[in-house]
């Protein structure tokens, strides 16, 4: 039986010798290509001014009483004229 083993061709070895010259790397040390990033990714910084709202040394304006009351009025109003407007559209079309 082991003698149709033999037969059947060659088989990997599983040694450990070095692998020949054909596959090793024929670039050696500084011969080697550098590697060039695409689109000069990572060495160039974007400059991006979206995460910043205000620029350095302005300050953020706060709103003055007066100023909050007028929009919440402007919400109530806008409210009611919805709720009048809704009514208005169910009063001409009525739901089945």
């Amino acid at each position: 039986m082991s003698a149709d083993l033999e037969k059947e061709g060659p088989v990997a070895s599983t040694s450990s010798k070095p692998a020949p010259e054909v596959f090793k790397d024929k670039l050696k040390g500084s011969q080697k290509k550098k590697r060039v990033p695409k689109n000069n990714k990572g060495n160039v910084k974007a400059k991006v001014n979206w995460h910043r709202p205000y620029p350095k040394g302005y300050r953020i304006p706060k709103l003055e009483p007066s100023a909050m009351e007028s929009v919440f009025n402007m919400a109530r109003t806008l409210m009611k004229f919805t709720a009048k407007e809704q009514e208005r559209i169910n009063r001409n079309f009525p739901h089945k």
